[in-house]
């Protein structure tokens, strides 16, 4: 049996040794590699991360060029949407729903100060701002629903209705600062900041869509020319999109060839005396016009056509004969917005004709 001396041992714990040191370095150099790549891959999806950003940020400028109040649009826009979309049309959408959430604070704030407020006016005038402030989410949603069914080479189509319902949103609001003039207290004040930031990015969205066209070239996409209806067909000329072919024969037709669905009529001769009971007989959201003849006569009352009445036409017998009056006034106390002796609650679902 051959005997191993103490000289051989210690030789091969050396080698055994310099094995294990060379492993450690050649570990090391692989995790070096590996952390260098890593590191390099790293900071490659930063910078990619940071130009799409960048490149989203632009997008947002351009969306915003048109309007008054550009540092709250892009401020509005750049937190609530995707970091990294650059599509004009979700960033149009999302400047439509920033707008919309103001609108609801401004409400929501008008619902506080209601239950703080004391004196009969301003308790009155902040129940009219949650009224109008209602109807102003109502036509902004209205506007951003419509705007979701178009594809952006036929946004043109829709211009003219969503500046007016915009326009409409933008009025509600005025008309709810409007409407403190004379009350006491510091609820106006409240009430006005609340507003501002909802005007503001209303006013933009109005701006925005003002200018679409504009706008939509800055992305280098088509350039959209304004299509006016008249040129394509005579039946369509100053009438909006929503209102159908068949509604504008009834509007253009003459008198004697309208048969409405009731009649109203002072002495009798009508199914109603008052404007008030034919309008509660108008259906609930149906699609078919409903037509309301008024004859001639002096109507002393109020009429107020709610928003789940649609699609309703008036006609009377002439500007100087079918009269609807009323006395109310500011300087009794009555807000302007509801002194009107004939008030909608929608603007864009009903047509009043009173020839």
């Amino acid at each position: 049996m051959a005997s191993i001396g103490s000289g051989e041992i210690n030789l091969n714990k050396k080698k055994m040794a310099l094995m294990g040191v060379s492993s450690l370095i050649l570990v090391a150099m692989v995790v070096a590699v590996t952390v260098g790549v890593s590191n390099k891959a790293a900071i490659g999806n930063a910078g990619a991360a940071t130009q799409q950003i960048q490149t989203s940020t632009k997008a947002i400028t351009q969306i915003c060029q048109p309007t008054d109040y550009k540092e709250a649009c892009v401020s509005s826009i750049s937190a609530a949407a995707d970091k990294n979309t650059t599509d004009p049309k979700q960033l149009i959408q999302v400047a439509f729903k920033v707008a919309i959430d103001k609108v609801k604070q401004a409400l929501s704030e008008s619902k506080v100060l209601k239950e703080a407020a004391k004196d009969p006016r301003t308790k009155e005038a902040l129940e009219n701002c949650g009224e109008l402030m209602n109807y102003s989410i109502d036509d902004l949603e209205s506007s951003l629903k419509q705007l979701g069914t178009f594809e952006l080479s036929k946004v043109d189509d829709l211009i003219d209705d969503l500046r007016t319902w915009l326009s409409a949103s933008m009025t509600y609001q005025e008309t709810c600062a409007d409407g403190f003039e004379g009350t006491k207290g510091d609820a106006s004040k409240k009430m006005q900041a609340a507003l501002k930031g909802a005007y503001e990015l209303t006013s933009n969205v109005l701006a925005i869509m003002t200018e679409i066209s504009s706008v939509l070239s800055s992305f280098n996409l088509p350039f959209f020319h304004r299509r006016l209806l008249s040129f394509d067909d005579p039946m369509m000329q100053d009438f909006p999109m929503w209102v159908s072919g068949e509604r504008r024969v009834l509007l253009q037709a003459s008198f004697n060839t309208i048969k409405p669905n009731v009649t109203v009529a002072k002495d009798g001769s009508g199914q109603f005396k008052t404007i008030n009971e034919a309008v509660a007989s108008i259906p609930k959201k149906k699609n078919e016009t409903y037509v309301i003849y008024i004859k001639e006569g002096v109507y002393e009352e109020y009429v107020e056509i709610e928003k789940s009445m649609w699609n309703v036409i008036m006609i009377g017998d002439g500007p100087t004969k079918t009269i609807v009056t009323g006395s109310k006034n500011f300087a009794d106390g009555t807000p302007t917005f509801k002194t009107a002796t004939v008030g909608m609650s929608i603007t864009q679902l009903s047509s009043f004709p009173l020839p």
